[in-house]
């Protein structure tokens, strides 16, 4: 492409070749046709570079890092090499609905006081089924200071999130200690260049099944500790004092703890011993979070044996099935 694209579709990408197919399937349909598609394979080696070339379309790019820098690292990649006025980092599994690109462009183009605009999403499974949605909550614009609080409160999907290109070179040197937790970097830099806006419509959708990075984590408890660490490190920077935000560090510590507990039965897996150790990591870094009544009904949850688990997240998929056909 000899000419700068409105926005840049970046598609981080590590021995994945069985679902970028479907990732690069839905950047073709969109409506909006303005964009580049940058591929930014991280040292794979499965065939998702063959996968790569057997599309010919000029708007395509492929990035092949020479060695493997991790999650933070090749998404850094991706910001410093996006042409376009704006860019999103779509998930290899993920997959974006035809007005996706047209409408979130439209949104950046009306408001150029956000720095950002997220979405919402629709859970898929591994075969592509819809089980559930991401929760309303957010506001069609938030200003930075409260929405860097809704990142930990609310949540959001990193798939939906279309960012300003300037507003992310503007921030500072790209931090990638933030590791897998660097999509939450991103949203909180973007809360101190602008507002964030939000649009309550699915337009992704959102695979989640048991290998994908977020689950793996989320079994681990590392998803806790990061998403901690990165509470006690974003409130404390001078430009979080700056825009008034600082006073919400003990309401991100406790969600990030309310979020663990919401995920602490999937620990299960590997027994007792891991879900006990899990719960007490929680309670020593973010004790006030037992004083929720959620907290008490999430442990006894995950007390349960396993096939009642299991039967009881089988009843409550098809519940939310059932509540978005009617």
């Amino acid at each position: 492409m000899t000419t700068r694209p409105r926005i840049t579709v970046a598609v981080p990408n590590y021995n994945t070749a069985h679902w970028l197919p479907g990732a690069i399937d839905s950047v073709l349909a969109q409506r909006f046709a303005d964009f580049e598609l940058l591929v930014l394979d991280n040292a794979s080696t499965d065939d998702s570079l063959a996968v790569v070339a057997r599309y010919d379309d000029p708007r395509i790019v492929c990035h092949v890092n020479e060695r493997n820098l991790g999650f933070a690292g090749n998404i850094r990649v991706g910001c410093e090499r996006a042409r376009g006025d704006y860019v999103i980092f779509l998930g290899t599994d993920d997959i974006l609905l035809p007005d996706f690109l047209d409408e979130m462009v439209a949104f950046l183009d009306a408001e150029p006081g956000c720095s950002m605009v997220h979405g919402a999403a629709a859970w898929i499974d591994a075969e592509g089924r819809r089980f559930g949605r991401s929760d309303p909550g957010w506001a069609r614009i938030t200003p930075g200071a409260e929405a860097m609080l809704g990142a930990f409160r609310d949540g959001f999907c990193f798939t939906t999130m279309v960012m300003r290109t300037a507003a992310i070179r503007a921030t500072g040197p790209f931090d990638e200690r933030w590791r897998e937790v660097i999509d939450l970097w991103l949203f909180c830099r973007m809360c101190l260049a602008g507002d964030i806006g939000h649009l309550d419509r699915i337009l992704v959708e959102y695979r989640i099944h048991p290998q994908a990075m977020s689950q793996v984590m989320g079994r681990s408890n590392l998803m806790f500790r990061r998403q901690l660490a990165a509470a006690r490190e974003c409130f404390a920077w001078p430009g979080t004092a700056a825009i008034g935000a600082a006073h919400h560090l003990r309401e991100a510590e406790l969600q990030c703890a309310r979020t663990a507990f919401e995920v602490l039965h999937t620990s299960r897996g590997e027994g007792y011993g891991r879900y006990f150790a899990s719960m007490a990591e929680i309670l020593r870094e973010v004790p006030a979070v037992l004083l929720r009544p959620a907290t008490w009904a999430r442990i006894g949850f995950g007390l349960l044996p396993r096939p009642a688990i299991e039967a009881l997240a089988r009843l409550r998929a098809r519940r939310a099935v059932a509540r978005q056909d009617a």
